[in-house]
């Protein structure tokens, strides 16, 4: 009888934990739907109460940090992505993330760092290699506007 209380007590956790699964799932898709639609604010909402679910999800921070980049807080979209970094299997797609976050900021530089570590874990990975590109391209730009500008003083 012990037994059987047993069984029906673990059919029961497993069926918990398969119905958070499926709850946090609908969250993220319906995060993802308003994302799409440029509802970021519906979008936020949803993703949080995914965060409730599930604390450790790099996709949830990944999406708050992408909507918070959106709107400009672009330090507090670093930190979803660190975040996201901590817990992810694809660590390419955070370090992208944060890479495409400091071109925005225009620090191209640290924009290149993050890439290259976006390329070092997936080498194939063509956002991280595109970023990269365009980065080291306008910073060299920089750098030849520079030394023109400095031509007139010599």
């Amino acid at each position: 009888m012990s037994g059987d209380i047993d069984k029906l007590n673990e059919i029961y956790a497993n069926i918990q934990r398969i119905n958070s699964k499926v709850i946090l799932l609908k969250l993220i898709k319906q995060a993802k739907i308003e994302y799409d639609k440029c509802d970021y604010e519906a979008g936020r909402k949803f993703l949080i109460q995914a965060y409730i679910e599930d604390r450790k999800n790099p996709v949830i921070y990944r999406g708050l940090g992408c909507i918070s980049q959106y709107n400009g807080k672009y330090n507090f979209a670093i930190r979803m992505f660190n975040l996201a970094l901590k817990y992810s299997l694809k660590k390419e797609v955070e370090y992208t993330l944060i890479g495409m976050t400091y071109y925005l900021l225009n620090d191209l530089d640290e924009a290149v760092k993050y890439f290259n570590l976006a390329i070092d874990e997936n080498d194939n990975y063509d956002y991280a290699c595109e970023g990269r590109n365009q980065a080291m391209l306008e910073n060299h730009l920089k750098v030849a506007d520079l030394q023109e500008s400095l031509k007139k003083y010599l």
